[in-house]
């Protein structure tokens, strides 16, 4: 039983995602997008493929590994036409802002009470 807890304690985390992220409606639309591109501060082209949803499709990208301060995102949905090629749709801005830590703890002793 200690076996079976102690398999459970090292899988169960694995199943965990992290978070946040940052999400579109679903696109239910009969000519859905393939996938979005985002550039992240006006860093490298990032592609992420669209999540399937009930009815749909969505953006679904994980932004917690970003620094603190603000953060801008340009993202544009994409679709591989098998005459066209790749089609992109126009541009999506979106900004957000990461928190910072609260600083440590300070002034820390032993106390009688």
């Amino acid at each position: 039983m200690k076996y079976l807890a102690a398999i459970l304690f090292v899988l169960v985390p694995a199943l965990a995602f992290g978070a946040p992220f940052v999400t579109s409606d679903a696109d239910t639309s009969s000519y859905r997008p393939d996938g979005y591109v985002l550039t992240v501060d006006g860093g490298a082209q990032i592609t992420s493929p669209a999540q399937a949803v009930t009815g749909g499709v969505r953006l679904h990208y994980d932004v917690s590994g970003v620094s603190t301060g603000s953060h801008t995102l340009r993202i544009k949905a994409y679709k591989n036409d098998a005459v066209w090629g790749r089609l992109e749709s126009e541009e999506a801005v979106f900004t957000f802002v990461r928190p910072a830590s609260p600083a440590a703890p300070a002034g820390i002793g032993l106390s009688n009470q």
